[in-house]
């Protein structure tokens, strides 16, 4: 098997009868010794309030006064709650609290809190009470105001989210009914509704008075809004399906206020937006086939007219892939077209499945233009979506629905692929009447309606974030630094909305969990089980093209969520390129989702329980906050001016920043691994070193890792920290001092991380801390044996865990399990190079305390290096070990 596709396998696909399990927890109220990291906290004064200064965060300083010269930078590494977790007894806020810091932790996101609200306040489960919106839950406050005094006599700060779920209800909060419901989380209405944004902004001032945070130093940042845009939500195509009645009134009303404000009349504005262009030809014909993988069996049948045909298929067997496709069309490159289809299944009312819907080529490799996923039912239901072409297809087009999910004979007609037309102002269209309508989702306008529209969608967006600012500012001052929504939910435009505000925010996720049939059902759920090393960094990658020049950066989600093989990758990873990009903070999703402290099994995103990441945690927090990783030491600048951002949204490119860079500017992915990046509202192109294909070895320009772009291995080689990470199988590899090679009995992926104790570097520290973690997992019920990874029914490259026997659902529950919990050996010969003396190697236990040292017969000392052979069959496993020379 060549290198190249090594690495892109996943664990999960190698053989799991040769890995071994051992069990093992964390007794996390008990943690201390070389595994503790409380000392990078200090309580918290007056002189630690946090406000911006040079782009970044600064701490205030004993003079009070902001921008000088005993003002400190920080950065933070932090962690989400959310839902009650946010509420701790006062009993169990002290040790929540205690526990965070020995994880090196020094800002705790308070996330959901408004998405369920109590019907029982005691329960203290949400900030508010089932009582019209914003009905503070008292004991809630009161529980929550305990833990900020907590958190702050650990030295640990918040960042307060203010929208994050909560859904408006019309005959309980006064607004408008809408048909059938009020989106999920009110989203976007919350953004522009009038009376929506009043109460937000009410909400805002109780919760901040409520909390005594006016000068109160735990308050570190306010974010105002989850994951949602009026620029997202358009170019996501879900803005029509979220609008009518009441709530479609009053945007056409804004949207036409907004035009009214630009333009003197409407002959004008016609004259702006261009006439309109017809749409071209079909595309499509009859040529409709079906391509069956594996053990999937199917077949189509076409009836009806040549001008509407319809498309019958027979489903037979499921179990991989089933694509029912038209092909052998041709597009032009940098063009829009329209593709659409009707379809409907044989389902129970009610049920519906999903169909993914794609235009890419035939033939290898399988280029995709664009794709969506969409929702299948037993009605009739028209489906649109709007393809930007960024290739040519001469006669090799497809136009494909995946249908293998859906487990149900389907019908398929109205088929059509065209070019768009452009659309201008309609003659129906006018100012005086009121009458200029919104830009539909999948319409194609010309430039002029096009570039109108986006700039009022961002001005919505600028408006609402100004109001909720400005709520703030009345009640904590000037200071305290304040965040909109993430640059994913909006893309490039969101620089544009967003500035008033303080500092930009993003979120990522590897291997998010994929819900097949019904949304977040802990026992029908899987995952692809790949690596972040593995995947060229893509993900990490995209974060750090985000970056926005003049603002602090924050990545406040982030996770690799468990039973990920791979996942104790993530944490060291981000923290290495995080400080590397001189970002101001990173926040783990999430520490706990409940008050089950002390379940202590693995279970959905919660690092609570996730044994694999709680390793390297502590020694991430270090790497990011400690200044052990240099910052770049050139920054390259990214040239994203107002007509780049335009082009990019209306291109519907989000949070895809580095493919259109890429596109527009030659930018090469890898660059953030080599230079700091940043975008910058300037015009002109990328320097060259921002360009040109990165093959083999990427190298940071501080000489502190690199990372092979062919094997995915990535190396971290600084003064006080090494690490080795990716699919290494039985090779030695080597990082500045340190060198490892797997074992036979282990699958061939290595995390492995080693941090000087002592603020020496490592090749003369005399204290290190070398982790060594393997997966977790849980014990499968009513056995004494791991509930392993398995193929998810019917597939052969989706993973799940095992089925509790008796339980009649595809896979093991996500959101809970049966203790004892086991980690995965990692059999591996360790060498490092170091200062002469007597080596002595400590495995630590849950706490950190150190068990008997490693028997001298597993250390092999050479010339100014000593050999260890780790997780040997003999062994008294540990996933950390102590390294002591005297």
């Amino acid at each position: 098997m060549c290198t190249r596709w090594w690495f892109l396998l996943t664990a999960a696909a190698l053989s799991l009868a040769a890995q071994d399990y051992y069990p093992f927890s964390i007794n996390q109220d008990q943690v201390a010794g070389p595994v503790d990291f409380s000392s990078l906290n200090r309580p918290l004064t007056s002189a630690d309030r946090l406000f911006v200064r040079d782009g970044h965060f600064y701490r205030i300083g004993l003079d009070g006064e902001p921008n000088t010269a005993d003002d400190e930078r920080v950065r933070l590494y932090g962690v989400n709650l959310a839902f009650s977790a946010n509420f701790p007894t006062s009993d169990d806020a002290t040790r929540i609290a205690k526990r965070l810091r020995r994880l090196g932790v020094n800002l705790v996101r308070l996330h959901h809190m408004d998405t369920q609200p109590d019907s029982q306040p005691s329960n203290a489960a949400s900030i508010l009470t089932t009582g019209p919106y914003p009905t503070l839950n008292t004991f809630s406050v009161d529980r929550l105001k305990a833990f900020l005094r907590a958190l702050s006599a650990e030295g640990i700060y918040i960042d307060l989210n203010l929208k994050v779920g909560y859904t408006f209800r019309p005959a309980i909060d006064g607004v408008p009914t809408m048909s059938p419901a009020i989106p999920t989380q009110s989203k976007p209405l919350h953004i522009f509704y009038p009376r929506m944004v009043d109460l937000q902004q009410e909400f805002t001032r109780n919760l901040l008075d409520a909390l005594d945070l006016n000068n109160d130093p735990v308050l570190g940042v306010v974010e105002i809004n989850n994951e949602n845009s009026m620029l997202w939500e358009w170019q996501v195509t879900n803005l029509d399906s979220k609008l009518n009645g009441g709530y479609l009134t009053e945007l056409s009303n804004q949207w036409n206020d907004h035009l009214r404000a630009r333009y003197p009349d409407t002959e004008t504005l016609r004259k702006a937006w261009q006439p309109s262009i017809a749409d071209g030809p079909q595309l499509l014909g009859r040529n409709w086939q079906a391509e069956l993988h594996s053990i999937a069996k199917a077949t189509i049948a076409t009836t009806g007219s040549a001008e509407s045909p319809q498309i019958n298929v027979t489903f037979q067997q499921g179990g991989d892939t089933i694509i029912i496709k038209q092909v052998g069309f041709s597009v032009d490159a940098n063009k829009s077209y329209l593709a659409e289809v009707e379809i409907r299944a044989d389902l129970p009312a009610g049920t519906t499945k999903p169909v993914y819907w794609d235009i890419k080529q035939d033939v290898s490799p399988w280029r995709s233009q664009t794709g969506q996923s969409i929702q299948v039912g037993s009605e009739w239901r028209k489906y649109t979506m709007l393809v930007r072409t960024t290739f040519a297809m001469d006669g090799i087009g497809r136009f494909g629905l995946s249908i293998e999910n859906v487990g149900a004979n389907m019908q398929i007609r109205g088929a059509s692929l065209h070019e768009a037309g452009q659309t201008g102002l309609a003659s129906s269209e006018s100012l005086t009447g009121n009458s200029v309508a919104l830009v539909k989702t999948n319409e194609y306008s010309s430039a002029g309606r096009t570039r109108d529209f986006l700039n009022f969608l961002a001005e919505t967006d600028r408006a609402y974030l100004r109001k909720m600012l400005a709520a703030i500012r009345e009640k904590v001052g000037p200071l305290v630094p304040v965040a909109g929504t993430q640059i994913g939910f909006g893309g490039l435009m969101t620089i544009d909305s967003h500035r008033d505000l303080d500092f930009h925010d993003n979120h990522f996720y590897v291997d998010h969990y994929a819900f097949p049939n019904a949304a977040w059902d802990g026992r029908d759920w899987r995952i692809r089980d790949i690596s972040s090393a593995g995947g060229q960094l893509g993900s990490i990658l995209n974060m750090a093209t985000a970056r926005v020049a003049g603002k602090p950066y924050t990545v406040s989600e982030f996770n690799q969520p468990w039973p990920n093989q791979q996942a104790a990758e993530i944490n060291p990873l981000l923290s290495v390129v995080g400080a590397f990009q001189d970002w101001d903070s990173v926040m783990h999703f999430a520490y706990s989702h409940g008050r089950g402290w002390d379940n202590d099994v693995p279970n959905g995103f919660n690092l609570n329980g996730d044994w694999t990441k709680w390793i390297v945690f502590g020694q991430s927090a270090w790497l990011f906050r400690t200044g052990a990783i240099a910052t770049a030491a050139e920054t390259i600048d990214i040239p994203t001016p107002r007509a780049a951002r335009e082009q990019a949204t209306a291109e519907r490119r989000n949070g895809g920043i580095p493919q259109f860079l890429t596109n527009t500017l030659r930018y090469q992915q890898f660059v953030p691994l080599e230079h700091a990046v940043r975008l910058t509202d300037t015009e002109g192109t990328v320097t060259e070193q921002a360009t040109g294909n990165r093959k083999g070895l990427v190298r940071a320009d501080t000489g502190e890792f690199s990372y092979d772009t062919e094997t995915g291995i990535f190396r971290l080689h600084a003064d006080r920290a090494a690490a080795i990470i990716g699919y290494t199988r039985d090779q030695l590899i080597g990082a500045g001092p340190l060198a490892a090679k797997l074992g036979p009995s282990a699958r061939g992926f290595l995390t492995i991380l080693l941090t000087a104790l002592d603020d020496q570097p490592l090749s003369q520290s005399r204290r290190m801390l070398l982790s060594l973690p393997g997966q977790t997992l849980r014990t499968q019920p009513s056995t004494t044996r791991p509930q392993q990874l398995v193929n998810y029914p019917g597939t052969r490259d989706w993973w799940t865990l095992e089925p509790q026997s008796g339980v009649n659902k595809p896979n093991g529950d996500l959101n809970g399990g049966s203790r004892p919990t086991y980690m995965e050996r990692i059999e591996c010969t360790v060498t490092l190079r170091t200062a002469a003396g007597t080596v002595t190697v400590y495995p630590l236990d849950g706490s950190g305390s150190r068990k008997p040292a490693l028997d001298q017969r597993y250390l092999t000392t050479e010339e100014g290096a000593v050999k260890m052979m780790l997780h040997a069959q003999d062994q008294d496993f540990a996933p950390w070990y102590e390294i002591v020379i005297e």
